[in-house]
């Protein structure tokens, strides 16, 4: 009788641990008001502090910020997902001291920040300008309470992943590039309700060019209106292994972007169809990355206010990596910067599991990791290098990466 108690409880561990699993969502607009329009910058072309395209009074579609809360009994992972370029380090440090401030119900040290990458969103990080002091504060209280409200509303989920592939090409002229888009969907586990859906690909937002002067999230607002329209719950958009990837067109307006988003959500609409059930415990680990800035360019810009990275006494930046698993086939990594193919794809493949989530621009916006064999390689081309803080950070980082999830 023992025996078979024993066996019986063994087949439902991982039902009760996939029952245990709980997510809450939470969106927010956060298109600047006319008079922080007035003192804000938009982000993404140009050399710093050049090109700048300051006081835009016009939106297309409204810049989002999107949050999701997942627990599972004492574990905690959350995002914040911002529409903008990039987030800087204080930044970054004054929404977990927010959120540290009206609640103790959010693990911190499992929240993680994370941009789109839009460049036609505002600059958070002050290469082009920056925000305004109003605006600043204001999304700062609208991100703590965000992530708050998505834990108050969070309830059991059915997890379920698909993979499918889009048109992206490489812009440094490899002939490898991450195609690949990894879906998660969630679902309330009662009534089979659609909850959310977690969108994870490779590919620079960038069809609007820096003659654009519209508010936007490009390609993003229409991928992710189009899944909403469709299935129901709210889209988060999480950029991928993005350095060098792109959606190859000459025609950059806006309706082109919406055709891309289109496209990119039907594809995903369709993946789902073939989706797979995922079952287990949420698991979270850290992974710290410290290394030395030598980009004089990047150090000037620090050293004099323009640009909010945090720098130790040794020019040094430090910045913790998470690794989370979902049962035993879905992982997700955050990565602090814009991985370029042939370093991210190595470290994508050494994860765990059927399904990779491989989350740029996540805790840090610290630019391009390059691997050292390509830096200063590509005839013509040498703009992911300019906004490089180090020739070795990409081997260095992928290094520590390897090693800590093998």
């Amino acid at each position: 009788m023992k025996t078979l108690s024993f066996i019986f409880v063994f087949l439902c561990i991982p039902q009760f641990a996939f029952a245990a699993l709980k997510i809450g969502v939470w969106k927010e607009n956060i298109t600047p008001t006319l008079s922080e329009r007035s003192t804000s910058c938009m982000g993404g072309y140009g050399l710093p502090l050049t090109n700048p395209r300051c006081g835009i009074t016009d939106a297309h579609d409204y810049l989002s910020l999107r949050a999701l809360f997942m627990a599972n009994n004492d574990t905690q992972f959350s995002l914040i997902v911002f529409d903008t370029t990039g987030v800087g380090d204080a930044l970054i440090n004054d929404i977990r001291q927010r959120v540290s401030m009206l609640t103790n119900k959010v693990d911190v040290d499992n929240l993680i920040i994370a941009a789109t990458h839009t460049h036609a969103g505002l600059d958070y990080q002050g290469i082009w300008g920056g925000i305004g002091s109003e605006y600043r504060s204001r999304i700062v209280d609208i991100a703590a309470r965000a992530i708050i409200q998505a834990q108050s509303t969070a309830q059991g989920v059915k997890i379920f992943a698909a993979q499918t592939h889009v048109p992206v090409s490489n812009r440094r002229g490899w002939g490898i590039v991450d195609d690949s888009v990894t879906t998660l969907f969630f679902d309330n586990r009662k009534t089979d309700q659609p909850i959310a859906t977690l969108v994870n690909l490779s590919a620079h937002p960038t069809i609007l060019d820096g003659n654009n002067i519209q508010y936007s999230s490009d390609y993003i607002d229409s991928l992710r209106t189009n899944i909403e329209r469709e299935r129901g719950g709210m889209v988060i958009f999480v950029n991928g292994i993005l350095g060098d990837a792109q959606f190859s067109t000459t025609e950059r307006t806006i309706e082109k972007a919406n055709e891309i988003g289109k496209l990119v959500a039907n594809t995903i609409l369709e993946s789902e169809k073939a989706k797979q059930r995922v079952m287990g415990t949420l698991n979270v680990s850290t992974i710290t990355f410290t290394h030395p800035v030598s980009n004089t360019a990047i150090l000037q810009l620090q050293q004099s206010g323009a640009l909010d990275i945090n720098l130790d006494d040794k020019n040094q930046i430090s910045v913790d990596l998470k690794y989370v698993q979902i049962g035993r086939y879905t992982s997700l990594l955050t990565f602090p910067g814009e991985a370029l193919t042939r370093l991210g794809l190595p470290i994508k493949y050494n994860m765990r599991g059927k399904y990779h989530l491989f989350i740029g621009l996540a805790n840090a916006s610290y630019g391009y990791f390059i691997p050292s064999d390509e830096f200063g390689q590509i005839p013509g081309r040498n703009t992911e290098e300019r906004f490089s803080m180090d020739k070795y950070a990409g081997d260095e980082i992928k290094r520590v990466i390897d090693s800590s999830i093998k």
